[in-house]
């Protein structure tokens, strides 16, 4: 997993948040890991959790949205 690029899943994971408002966890984890075939399932988890850290993002009155 050393070489997985980390922006351009956070980049997925911003994308499905935007095209899925109301999806959760599972939905995208489940749709998303497969772009990983070689860690699906160690994938799931990091896109959760960059999708918790978007979700508080975006919920945050302070927070500045990272290009």
């Amino acid at each position: 997993m050393e070489r997985v690029d980390l922006a351009a899943a956070r980049r997925l994971v911003r994308t499905w948040l935007d095209e899925h408002p109301s999806g959760s966890f599972t939905q995208m984890a489940d749709q998303l890991k497969e772009h990983y075939p070689a860690f699906p399932d160690e994938m799931a988890i990091v896109l959760r959790g960059m999708m918790a850290a978007e979700l508080r993002h975006r919920t945050s009155p302070t927070a500045r949205r990272q290009p």
